[in-house]
């Protein structure tokens, strides 16, 4: 007897999934009306709603009845991240059934919020209406490698109202890696659902093992930016016919965009929020190829809205449409990483961790890595041998890494017996300590992409 999926269960996720599904073909027309109006809702909302819209309006001199075009929406003043961290109750709202959840702190500013049960059956069907452009449906098998802490002997759990078999990456050993894999050919896994970095780290094992793995549809990646030299392995090791499907989209929930079915484009979600790709003079961007910061303005949070919000997060604008699949939505190239992911040279360079991929055997040797940057100029690289590595090997590594890097940067390498997880159990590819916010010097000169 089959077990219907349980968010097919959920009211809330249902009708938006098929709000979304009928509205997937609006043309830019329709777009911008649902836009402006939904825009115009969530202003008048904040204003009658919490002390903390009503005063930066206010001071702005704005009423929500002046916003009549989305001209008028961008006289509205940014909303940060410490607004939010220091003023959380004054920029939110008693809306019912809501609750508190926090961010891990990619930027290096955690912060809380609170959400309710139906944004969150809304940010889900927003992902599904996506997984569902390469495929997936509710219901498929899922093997899963994110942040999961899971108390059994073996680090995995059956959840038959998701048909997922979830692994525990918290102790991702080659042990633990092998019991998964054994999980998983008993299994059969339709998909995989994970963070690149894990999935990653169970492809490196499998690859370097040699054992088998059950025949897949796809990969399906979030909550990390997805490197070239991942996609790569994962072609390998899972076959070059396999899927690779990954999203951008973060806790506030204001901006969600992911793959199309056709190309590894993100295509920004119009239904779920309002989004702007700003310059350093908060400016559009509008030359393909250059890079802005995302600026969101959620349609589906209410217990706390998000207004004008300055994401910290930088993408590469491409266009307003998708040739392939013909979506008239705002289309990124990439999304450049987290400000918090790009390395800051001696000169001032900004070198994103994208230009870290390798297409040789430079990582071949290490069962894991991570950048570490504290000063201006200076990167450590913690890494974990694997058997069989050397002086010489690294050296090799090394001189890659800096032909990557540049003369600039002062690169220490370090062998770690552990590189720790962050809080919700991501292996993260750079720590960065330097607070790189969009208006930070280092941000006004050019990245180097």
């Amino acid at each position: 007897m089959s077990v219907i999926h349980k968010d097919l269960t959920n009211k809330d996720y249902v009708s938006w999934k098929q709000f979304l599904s009928e509205t997937d073909a609006w043309d830019v027309r329709r777009i911008r009306e649902f836009e402006l109006s939904e825009i115009k809702r969530v202003v008048e909302f904040a204003y009658k709603n919490t002390s903390g819209y009503k005063r930066i309006f206010d001071k702005a001199g704005i009423k929500p009845d002046d916003i009549k075009t989305l001209s008028d929406y961008k006289k509205i003043p940014f909303l940060t991240k410490e607004m939010i961290r220091d003023n959380l109750d004054e920029f939110s709202t008693d809306f019912p059934n809501r609750f508190y959840v926090t961010t891990g702190g990619s930027t290096g500013i955690p912060m809380g919020m609170y959400r309710d049960p139906v944004s969150f059956a809304k940010e889900l069907a927003s992902k599904a209406h996506q997984y569902h452009r390469v495929g997936w449906k509710e219901g498929d098998r899922q093997i899963v490698f994110r942040g999961l802490q899971i108390d059994t002997p073996d680090g995995t759990e059956f959840l038959p109202e998701f048909n997922e078999l979830r692994c525990s990456t918290y102790e991702f050993g080659t042990d633990k890696m092998e019991i998964y894999r054994r999980k998983a050919m008993d299994y059969k896994p339709d998909w995989v659902r994970c963070y690149p970095s894990s999935g990653y780290i169970f492809a490196r094992y499998l690859k370097d093992s040699g054992k088998p793995f059950p025949k897949i549809k796809g990969i399906l990646c979030a909550s990390e930016q997805l490197y070239d030299f991942q996609k790569q392995l994962f072609q390998e090791v899972f076959g070059t016919g396999t899927t690779i499907f990954t999203h951008y989209g973060h806790y506030e929930m204001a901006a969600i965009a992911g793959y199309c079915e056709y190309t590894d484009d993100y295509h920004v979600l119009p239904q779920y929020g309002y989004v702007e790709l700003l310059d350093k003079s908060d400016n559009p961007v509008t030359e393909p190829g250059a890079t802005g910061e995302i600026v969101a303005t959620s349609f589906i949070m209410h217990a706390t809205p998000f207004i004008r919000y300055r994401t910290r997060d930088l993408a590469v604008f491409k266009s307003l449409f998708c040739e392939k699949c013909n979506r008239q939505h705002q289309i990124w190239e990439r999304v450049e990483g987290r400000s918090q992911e790009l390395i800051v040279s001696k000169k001032g360079r900004l070198i994103s961790t994208t230009m870290l991929n390798m297409h040789n055997d430079t990582y071949d040797h290490l069962r894991q890595f991570q950048f570490h940057q504290r000063e201006i100029g200076k990167v450590i690289f913690r890494f974990i041998e694997k058997p069989g590595c050397n002086e010489e090997i690294l050296k090799k590594v090394k001189r890659n890494i800096l032909g990557k890097l540049g003369e600039d940067i002062e690169l220490v390498l370090e062998s770690v017996e552990e590189i720790p997880l962050t809080k919700r159990g991501k292996h993260r590819v750079l720590i960065q300590e330097l607070d790189l916010k969009f208006d930070h010097p280092a941000m006004k000169r050019t990245l180097s992409l």
